[in-house]
């Protein structure tokens, strides 16, 4: 399964999205059993992006920061996956900064082995945790696009394995 794209669109900033927006789009609103077995259809790199980009893509805010990243380590589960993806495209620094997020979050929302509900208004209610998750948030949106742009890099040299070139006829 491999995304077709327009010749136009190699030299775009997006390519990485282009590659893995047909699949993210088809299981948008589907339970995470749909999700889950689309994610096991595609290669590890397919699987890399659709996993960056079902958290990136929810990552515009600083509350949106913070609570998706909290949902993707306590309900999700996907945050090892999420992190073996950048591993798989050499991604050591984005990975160190999703270890320093996943630390606050478990710090601020983990009693013994119970998780205590988060919500957006957490960061109103502790200064602290606003400056770390701000702090962390900064970080991550340069090292996103930094990411991105070598991760569509490494795309361009491994093409067969991402997508096929769309007739324009």
């Amino acid at each position: 399964m491999r995304a077709k794209i327009k010749q136009a669109d190699l030299c775009s900033p997006q390519l990485s999205w282009f590659c893995v927006q047909p699949m993210l789009i088809s299981v948008r609103g589907k339970d995470v059993a749909a999700k889950t077995e689309l994610y096991r259809q595609l290669n590890e790199g397919q699987q890399a992006l659709f996993l960056f980009y079902s958290y990136h893509n929810h990552t515009k805010s600083l509350a949106e920061f913070y609570w998706f990243s909290a949902y993707n380590i306590t309900e999700m589960k996907s945050w090892s996956g999420i992190r073996n993806g950048m591993r798989f495209f050499n991604q050591t620094e984005m990975v160190a900064l999703l270890d320093n997020i996943e630390h606050v979050i478990i710090d601020k929302n983990r009693i013994g082995d119970q998780w205590r509900e988060v919500t957006p208004t957490d960061l109103e209610q502790d200064p602290n945790l606003y400056q770390l998750i701000e702090d962390l948030f900064i970080q991550y949106r340069a090292q996103a696009e930094e990411v991105i742009a070598s991760i569509n890099m490494e795309i361009l040299q491994h093409q067969r394995m991402y997508f096929e070139i769309e007739d324009e006829g």
